[in-house]
């Protein structure tokens, strides 16, 4: 059948953005999308799908894993998947593109999220979980969490949320401690949604806006039973330094990583 945005199903997304299915199967998804001038993506990744953005007209700014990138008309970018990425119109005229995507990106996208008091509570539930599963909660956390708004975002810092299928799964900070160090903390995924490199997306981001922010090093602290969570540090480049004692009844290990 020949396909065009006048025969094939459409759908609304965003800010008045559309889109336009002119193939969906379970192996390669092809949409046809507009987005009006000023409009923005959110940050997201496919935990599956690598894409490829063809630009038909407008220019199109991407960004992918902290880089941005110009795209213009007859020109096109891949998405290879995990990659953090988003896409704006930052021109005054429409901007229509081609997105194939492959498998299928529909059902597998995880979104990154700033905090919101509507989204307040997620970052006490989250945190508790793991928290009463191999530690106890602690005075200060039961502090923190109780008034995230209060006690980190005017202070200084920030915290994100990652949304899968609708849902709150994941939570990270930045925890200001002096104008250019910030603690990363706070970090958690919930059980259910563990292996889809959440945690990964999480600390990634984080790093992606320190730099905007010239924060010059980041410091977490952890336990070394949490292996895991040890080994994903390490692979984003922390390193372990000497432990100050007192701030975490917790914390056996302090990590930290220059940027």
């Amino acid at each position: 059948m020949i396909r065009s945005i006048e025969n094939t199903a459409h759908y609304n997304w965003g800010n008045n953005c559309a889109g336009w299915h002119l193939l969906k199967s379970d192996s390669l998804g092809v949409i046809q999308e507009r987005m009006p001038p000023g409009t923005t993506e959110q940050l997201h990744y496919h935990t599956k799908a690598q894409q490829v953005f063809y630009i038909l007209s407008g220019t199109a700014t991407f960004e992918i894993n902290g880089q941005h990138y110009i795209v213009e008309a007859n020109e096109s970018i891949q998405v290879l998947q995990k990659s953090l990425h988003c896409i704006a119109n930052q021109q005054p005229v429409d901007l229509n593109f081609l997105v194939i995507s492959a498998p299928h990106s529909h059902g597998d996208r995880v979104e990154i999220v700033d905090y919101c008091e509507d989204l307040k509570p997620a970052i006490k539930t989250l945190n508790y979980e793991w928290l009463e599963k191999y530690f106890r909660v602690e005075p200060g956390d039961v502090i923190a969490l109780s008034d995230p708004a209060k006690e980190i975002i005017e202070k200084g810092g920030v915290i994100f949320y990652a949304k899968m299928n609708g849902e709150i799964v994941g939570t990270a900070s930045l925890l200001k401690k002096t104008a250019t160090v910030f603690e990363l903390g706070k970090m958690a995924v919930t059980e259910s949604a563990q292996g889809y490199g959440i945690g990964k997306a999480l600390i990634t981001h984080c790093v992606n806006v320190s730099k905007q922010l010239s924060i010059e090093r980041l410091i977490l602290y952890s336990n070394t039973i949490l292996t895991t969570a040890i080994h994903l540090y390490k692979s984003v480049g922390f390193v372990e330094v000497a432990l100050e004692p007192g701030l975490y009844e917790r914390a056996n290990i302090k990590m930290e990583k220059y940027l």
